[in-house]
């Protein structure tokens, strides 16, 4: 092979893998109706909820948690997750979603517990009991959204509890997570589930990043109420 065909061979391989990785990492974001790297003004109401802990849960508690799971899982043997009243299970089906989703709804619990439900990655439910006794609530302002490729290019979903600007509203929730640290707290967005983590770190600023929130909860959360790409602007009184 000659010198100017094998120039011409390395410019195609070359415009290939180009091609390839921007199909690749754009295989994700196209099924996104939001506008990466853009801020959003917003109007969240963000809420942090410790879960049960199995240590403290009654009867009362576990045996309706017990009976949701044996819904969609028969074996004998399931483990929840995080020492807590938390459930997760992959590979589920809408119809099991909705069984699940049924019997919350039609399973009161005693003050002050709360049932929560929802998805991680779109196919695997998660759902538990919470103690509303503690839980932290802010109003968000602006969130964005951007492709992370050390999480393998999925969408991360960032906003601030302070937007920008630290107020007590940063202390208060430092505060929060020193009372529960290493507890599981589920968090919701404007009465969705979110996610339910185990709470490592006392967290100082008011950053928070989300990773494992499904393409339509994120379309849903942006796409209602909301307005793209914040801008400085000059109000002057008429």
């Amino acid at each position: 092979m000659n010198l100017k065909k094998l120039v011409i061979l390395l410019l195609i391989l070359f415009a290939f893998a180009k091609m390839q990785a921007q199909t690749h990492f754009s295989d994700l974001p196209d099924t996104l109706q939001v506008d990466l790297d853009t801020k959003y003004a917003v109007r969240w109401s963000v809420t942090f909820t410790p879960v049960v802990s199995q240590g403290s849960a009654t009867m009362e508690l576990f045996e309706p948690m017990f009976n949701a799971v044996s819904l969609i899982n028969e074996s004998e043997k399931f483990q929840l997750a995080n020492s807590s009243l938390l459930y997760e299970q992959s590979d589920c089906t809408t119809e099991q979603l909705a069984k699940v989703d049924e019997y919350l709804h039609q399973t009161p619990l005693p003050s002050p517990y709360r049932w929560f439900l929802g998805l991680y990655n779109n196919d695997t439910i998660i759902f538990g009991i919470k103690d509303s006794t503690e839980t932290f609530q802010a109003d968000v302002a602006e969130a964005s959204v951007h492709i992370e490729p050390l999480y393998g290019n999925i969408p991360v979903v960032c906003f601030r509890l302070d937007n920008g600007e630290p107020t007590e509203i940063t202390q208060a929730f430092k505060d929060f997570t020193e009372r529960n640290l290493l507890k599981t707290i589920a968090t919701e967005i404007n009465g969705l589930f979110i996610m339910a983590p185990k709470l490592n770190n006392v967290i100082e600023g008011g950053a928070i990043e989300i990773t494992s929130m499904p393409i339509p909860l994120i379309n849903e959360l942006f796409l209602r109420d909301t307005e793209p790409e914040i801008k400085d602007e000059i109000i002057t009184d008429e």
